[in-house]
Formats: C-alpha cells, sequence, structure tokens
C-alpha cells in the first residue's frame, strides 16, 4: 500500500466518489451485458433505489434498459450524500447480473450433494421443521430457534423475520452491531440515553473542531467525506486519531497515531489536562455529571508522560492535542467503530464520553458524538408486540447462542449473515455444525452456503421494493427496479410465507413491503409523521421520530431540552457493571499487555477498505477485484527489516489460534510493531484476487462484557520459501 498524498486522494475522490456511475458505464458486466452508452436504441427508464452495504444509505437513480439495471447515479439531491456513491454501492450493477448467482432453493441430502427443490417446498420444509419443534419442546421451543442478523434487501425483511421467529415463540435475533459497534451504542446508551449518534453529520459544519476518533471516514463512508470538506473550508480544524495513516489522514489539521488499544489512556489524559488547566465550567459540568469529584480521582495519574509511554505519541503531539480540545468551545467527536473492538474499548468510549461532557460539548450546535453503524429507529419491537403480545423472554447474544449451540441445544438457525464476522471462526463453524437444521438465504456459493441445510436464493435491492434506515436515522424508499432471476425471493416473502403457516391468526397478512410499511406506519407513534408517500418524494430520506406530519423533522442535536435523555439527566463516573475509567488495561493478547506471549510480538489490526464491504457480496464482482491483490499484511519498514522481510514475500501471519498465508506490503502507513490485513477476503470467490481464508478464523474468542473483538491481539510473521 502506497502512503497517499492530498493530490491522490482528490484524483481517486474525483473518479469514483461522485462519478462512479459515468466509470462503471464504459465497462461490460460479468454477465456480457452491455452498459449504458452501448446499448442502441433501447428505450431507457430510472427508478429510484438506496445502496443497502453500509449506513450513509446513498439513494441513487437505477438507470434500467430491457429489464436490467446497466448504471447507478447518485441522487444529487440527498442532503446527506450530495449524489456521491462509492464503489461498494456501484458494484451492485454486476452483482445483480453476475454469473455466480444461486438462483434455486436447494435442500441438503444425507450424501452431503444438494437436490434443487422449488420455492413452495422450501416454505414448506421450514415450517414443518418449526412447528415439529414446538410440539416437541413447547414453550421452550422458542429457545431452541434463532436468527443471525441482518437481512439485506429491505426493513419490512427484518421485520417480517422477527415475526416469523415469534410465532415460534423465540427472540433470538443476534444483532449485527455485536461485531460493529455494541460497545459505543450501549456506552452511549447507559450515559447518554441516546444508543447512536447525539447530532447529525451535516452539524460538523457548524463545530469549531471535529476529532475524528478511529473514524477513517474517507474510506469506510466515503460519500461523507464531503462534510469533512467543507468543514475545513469553513475553518473546522480536523483531529484525526488513528494508529494507521488513511485516506482520512489527508483531510486532517494533525494525526495522533496511538499504539492499538492505547486510546483509551490518550481520553483519560485529556479529561486531566481539562481538569488541571480549570478549563472547564465547573457548573455545566457537574449539571451533566453526576459524581463528578470521581473524575479528578480517576485521571490524576495520567499526566502527558505517563500517556505518552504508553500510547508512543510524543509529548508535544499530545500536548499539541489537548491543547486544542480544551480550548474548543464546539466539538464533534466522531468514534470509529474500531474503538468499540478491543476488550478495553468500554473504557475508553467511556472516557470520551465523559471528555465530552467535561468541556459541556455535548449539548447544542456543533456539539455532541457521531458513531459509524448508527442506531436503527424504533419501533419494530412495539410492532411485533401489537401483532403477538409483550413478551419479557430474554435475548441470547451470539455468545450465548454459540454455547448453545455447541451443547446440541439449537435446533434451527436461520444463518442470514456471515458467521465469518465472529471471531475463532473455525469453532462457530464447528458449533453450527451441531445444529439439526440451517437455513441461509443467500446468493452466493459461500461459506455459509456450505454449512447449510437448506439454501433459499435471496433478492439484491434493486429486486424488491422496501424501506431501509441510515446513520442520520434517515428513513429511504426504493421501488421495485428489475425482476429477480429464477426462484430468487426477497426475504420478507420467505418469512412472511413461513409466519403465515405457522400463525395465520396471529401474523399480519400483507401483500408486499408497501403493505407492511403503511401497516407498522399506521400503529407506531413514532412513525406517524412519516408516510409512504413522503419517503418517496425525499431524496434523500425522512429523519425519524416524526410523531405527526406537520412537525420539523428533527435534525442538531437530540439533546432538545438542556439535558441528556438519562433518567436524572446526568451520565455516571463511576458504574457498578463497566468500573472506573482508571481501571484501563491493554486489549487481552495484546503483546504490549501483562498476558502477552513473547512469541507473538506484533500488534494485529484489521478492518475495511474502500473498495470492499462485506464479505460475502463484494468478493463476487470484478468490479471491486480489479482493485484488490490477494491478500496482503501491511508491515512497517522498521518491521520489516527486523524480521528480514523485503516487499512482496510470501508470509505466514500467524496468532495462537492458526495462520494464513499473505504476502509482504512495506508501508510507513502502519506502526512499527504493528500490522494490519483487510477484513473483507473470503475463500469461496471464484475471483483470485478477493480469495483468502477469512481473517477471523485466526482470531480469538475475545469478548469483553458486550460485543466480540477483533484487533489487537498478538501475531507474528514467518517467511515462507
Amino acid at each position: 500500500m502506497e502512503s497517499y498524498s492530498r493530490r491522490h486522494f482528490l484524483k481517486i475522490g474525483a473518479a469514483l466518489l461522485a462519478g462512479g456511475a459515468s466509470i462503471m458505464n464504459d465497462a461490460p458486466s460479468a454477465s456480457g451485458m452491455l452498459l449504458a452508452g452501448k446499448t442502441g436504441e433501447l428505450p431507457t427508464e430510472t427508478v429510484k433505489g438506496y445502496c443497502p452495504f453500509c449506513q450513509v444509505r446513498c439513494t441513487y437513480q437505477a438507470r434500467v434498459q430491457a429489464g436490467k439495471v446497466v448504471s447507478l447515479t447518485g441522487e444529487k439531491d440527498n442532503h446527506w450524500t450530495g449524489g456521491a456513491m462509492c464503489p461498494k454501492g456501484m458494484s451492485m450493477v454486476e452483482l445483480v447480473a453476475s454469473p455466480y448467482r444461486l438462483t434455486e432453493p436447494m435442500l441438503r441430502q444425507p450424501d452431503g450433494g444438494w437436490e434443487r427443490i422449488t420455492y413452495e417446498r422450501a416454505v414448506e420444509i421450514v415450517s414443518e421443521r418449526m412447528a415439529e419443534v414446538m410440539r416437541k419442546h413447547g414453550p421452550k421451543a422458542g429457545d431452541r430457534i434463532a436468527l443471525t442478523m441482518p437481512l439485506w434487501d429491505c426493513r419490512e425483511s427484518e421485520i417480517a423475520a422477527l415475526m416469523a421467529l415469534r410465532a415460534a415463540g423465540s427472540v433470538h435475533a443476534m444483532p449485527p452491531g455485536e461485531t460493529c459497534v455494541s460497545s459505543a451504542s450501549n456506552m452511549l446508551g447507559l450515559m447518554t440515553g441516546v444508543n447512536c449518534g447525539s447530532t447529525k453529520v451535516d452539524e460538523l459544519l457548524n463545530a469549531e473542531t471535529v476529532v475524528l476518533w478511529g473514524a477513517n471516514v474517507n474510506e469506510l463512508y466515503p460519500p461523507y467525506s464531503r462534510w469533512l470538506e467543507q468543514a475545513r473550508e469553513k475553518g473546522v480544524n480536523i483531529l484525526y486519531v488513528d494508529p494507521r495513516k488513511t485516506l482520512t489522514s489527508l483531510l486532517a489539521d494533525m494525526q495522533l497515531r496511538p499504539q492499538p488499544g492505547t486510546d483509551g489512556v490518550l481520553a483519560i489524559g485529556a479529561i486531566r489536562y481539562v481538569l488541571e488547566t480549570r478549563s472547564y465550567d465547573e457548573s455545566r459540568a457537574r449539571h451533566q455529571i453526576e459524581d463528578f469529584d470521581e473524575l479528578t480521582r480517576d485521571a490524576a495519574d495520567y499526566t502527558p508522560e505517563k500517556v505518552s509511554s504508553i500510547t508512543g505519541v510524543p509529548v508535544d503531539r499530545i500536548t499539541a492535542f489537548y491543547q486544542a480540545i480544551a480550548r474548543s468551545s464546539r466539538t464533534i467527536v466522531w468514534i470509529g467503530g474500531a474503538l468499540s473492538r478491543y476488550t478495553n474499548g468500554i473504557h475508553c468510549l467511556r472516557s470520551i464520553i465523559l471528555l465530552q461532557a467535561l468541556r459541556d460539548n455535548l449539548i447544542g450546535s456543533g456539539k455532541g458524538m457521531l458513531t459509524f453503524q448508527s442506531g436503527k429507529p424504533a419501533g419494530d419491537e412495539e410492532f411485533i408486540d401489537h401483532h403477538f403480545g409483550e413478551t419479557k423472554a430474554p435475548k441470547m447474544n451470539f455468545r450465548r447462542l454459540r454455547n448453545t449451540m455447541e451443547k446440541g441445544a439449537l435446533d434451527i438457525l436461520f444463518l442470514n449473515s456471515s458467521y465469518r464476522r465472529y471471531p475463532d471462526s473455525k469453532g462457530v463453524r464447528a458449533a453450527i455444525a451441531k445444529v439439526p437444521f440451517v437455513v441461509h438465504c443467500g446468493f452466493f456459493m459461500t461459506e455459509e452456503t456450505d454449512a447449510a441445510s437448506l439454501f433459499v436464493p435471496a433478492t439484491f435491492s434493486p429486486e424488491s421494493q422496501g424501506s431501509g434506515y441510515g446513520n442520520e436515522q434517515q428513513v429511504v424508499w426504493r421501488e421495485k427496479i428489475v425482476q429477480a432471476p429464477g426462484s430468487c425471493a426477497p426475504s420478507w416473502q420467505f418469512y412472511r410465507d413461513v409466519g403465515r403457516k405457522l400463525d395465520p391468526k396471529r401474523y399480519p397478512d400483507f401483500k408486499d413491503p408497501e403493505d407492511l410499511y403503511r401497516q407498522f406506519q399506521a400503529v407506531i407513534p413514532s412513525w406517524k409523521g412519516m408516510p409512504l408517500e413522503r419517503l418517496r418524494k425525499a431524496p434523500g430520506g425522512v429523519v425519524w421520530p416524526l410523531f405527526s406530519e406537520t412537525e420539523p423533522e428533527r435534525v442538531g442535536s437530540v439533546f432538545s431540552e438542556d439535558r441528556m435523555l438519562t433518567e436524572n439527566g446526568k451520565m455516571k463516573v463511576v458504574d457498578s457493571l463497566f468500573g472506573r475509567i482508571s481501571e484501563w488495561d491493554y486489549p487481552k493478547g495484546s503483546p504490549l499487555g501483562k498476558d502477552r506471549k513473547e512469541e507473538y510480538p506484533l500488534v494485529l489490526t484489521q478492518g475495511k477498505e474502500l473498495y470492499h464491504w462485506q464479505q460475502t457480496l463484494t468478493n463476487y464482482t470484478r468490479t471491486t477485484a480489479q482493485f484488490a491483490h490477494g491478500r496482503y499484511v501491511s508491515v512497517n519498514p522498521g518491521t520489516a527489516e527486523k524480521q528480514g522481510l523485503q516487499q512482496g514475500d510470501k508470509v505466514m501471519l500467524e496468532t495462537f489460534v492458526g495462520g494464513i498465508e499473505c504476502w509482504v506490503n512495506i508501508t510507513d502507513s502502519v506502526l512499527d510493531g504493528t500490522i494490519f490485513t483487510p477484513s473483507f477476503y473470503n475463500a469461496k470467490t471464484p475471483l483470485e484476487e478477493n480469495r483468502s481464508e477469512h481473517i477471523s478464523s485466526i482470531l480469538p474468542n475475545y469478548w469483553d462484557r458486550i460485543s466480540c473483538q477483533h484487533n489487537g491481539v498478538g501475531c507474528r510473521l514467518r517467511k515462507l520459501g
């Protein structure tokens, strides 16, 4: 990976973000279909849609000819994106027409092979298996059925699936956030009463300082880089905290590169600096922090010198960072998903939130917290309770589900998302093998398909209508754009048909997502002001909640009454469950910590990249594969010299769990003593550039109290050949 220049970023930004559709229009798709400009005089229509991959939730106009999507153009009037789209979203043109798609249901045979069956037979088999579990286990049946989220085509599919579970008495749907932002979401909910961003991305323009804390915006949420560009033009000071140099580094006025997993120390040190220099309003701090006096005791030991010794950041850089925070009267902190992916992430996140409260930077314009993968609009459970009655049944997280599967106590698993998202994925796969009946709704012959008893081909987003929600809690609508091939069925239809067979009296009858949306919107008060007609007209969606059609959308700070939304309007320094921030320690398994293994001296980090998102989808497009180069590991020049490595060397990247073959990319984008490798590869794609054993196969099964962890464990590089 080369070091980036600002000119380099602006060049690819212009080509890929704003004008990606025109690039794709010049190339044939994987199926040989000619794209726009090559199809002669065929009639053309445009239909509104949205990208399902990340929670920017870009809207677009799909250009359709002869029943095929030939190009996507970002919706220019979308307030949040300005019409930008990224390479991941643009790959949808190729995915829809992919020659690698599986388009017919298949049932696993005793010899391990597959038998092609009809869609109707698939629904029948699933409903019969669920009914059998209900007859055998009675009131306990719900604990023997579970589902992994999300479902790709639309929000209505998620609701339909949750209702199908409830029809069998189950509430066990695994949220995807357990591998993304659960720690951040839960800490924000605990401390501020809002388990998502407390402001909107356009408020960056009203800030004095923006701290991108692990938030690699330009690569993970490329269309949102426009807000950083505009903020720079307005003179907003952009501070970036990330161990790696990334495309986001190019938009930062200052970058601090702490050792991975030490961000919490940096935040606690900032609290100490603000307290010591009296750079806060004590009355405002006490207004927001319940046990304020404990904060001084927790932060007392974290001098700049101590922070430097742990993080590796020079004292003068730390002091400059603290000074910028201490003098900023309007600061927004944008926290990246990476902060949730260390076993000490909870202490880090609580410290950052406390820092914002101490500086009175949570309430008001140009203040607050932004997150990646922000909280979804509420109302789903309320709607399901409306039809099936309230339930107090506790929900499993995936850690409990894995234990249940390992004990042979789960009878049916709906495997919608990748099990490879979880650490020790080989162990997860072994646990799934103990489930008698596994249903996978998917697209390709993936590892999840291999694990399934029944495969049901799903639809990509252009092949079904429905709503979706985004990072600003905006809800967007998509019409059906093209017909799905073969027997591919949208997930809302599959789960509706299963649910109606199980419990036709309580499971609501709806003919399509439009029908279900209207039923939902009529029942849930916080959606009363969001009729479907309003969504259809809104280029960038409508921001939830709206309790009536006459009230304005709620943008800016969610704290509209000068108080947070906790029970007493304040946050705690000391928590009986999560302890004190002063209890910070290195991530579990870190080669920097007490439990280090000397034979694994390097810090392993991994993550997504500009051209790829989900393991099971973008791996199957040549559009994105052209920018991939197989499994690589980024290594600092100093580390490479110590290890005797040269550019392009083949190595085995090893943890105490296992190893993956990689090639070495020597770059100063990573720190000495750390390595980085992408997370998106899978082993089943026919495209060699995207093919590799998945990274979770060598990550240990580490969790904090809330979520599974992916970063900071010790590793080594063993040269091959």
